[in-house]
């Protein structure tokens, strides 16, 4: 006996309003594909559409999870923390007041 292999086929009819930018645009793209490609075409792009869709998904999770773990410091806090090198105003104060005090005061100096 020979055993038959059936084959399922689903249908689907696409109805494409072409005033609408995206669904003209993809009328354009399936114009291009040469017929008996179509199919499996269509195929082809929704996998990899899908595939693409999972892949930013994935990626985005990983970037939220990330930056859960990042300590943001807005450009006004950074601003107002003391940086190294930098000197306190009150410092800069002191130090221009000994300069001026030595400058006026006579020098003992014979030079």
């Amino acid at each position: 006996m020979r055993k038959q292999t059936e084959q399922k086929r689903a249908r689907l009819n696409l109805s494409l309003n072409l005033s609408a930018p995206h669904q003209r645009e993809a009328w354009n793209i399936l114009r291009a594909i040469p017929a008996g490609q179509r199919t499996d075409a269509v195929c082809r792009m929704i996998c990899k559409g899908h595939k693409q869709e999972d892949l930013l998904d994935s990626i985005r999770a990983v970037v939220r999870e990330e930056l859960h773990r990042v300590e943001f410091v807005s450009v006004k806090e950074k601003n107002e923390q003391p940086q190294a090198g930098d000197v306190d105003d009150n410092v800069l104060d002191f130090l221009l007041g000994l300069q001026q005090k030595g400058d006026d005061e006579p020098s003992d100096s014979l030079f």
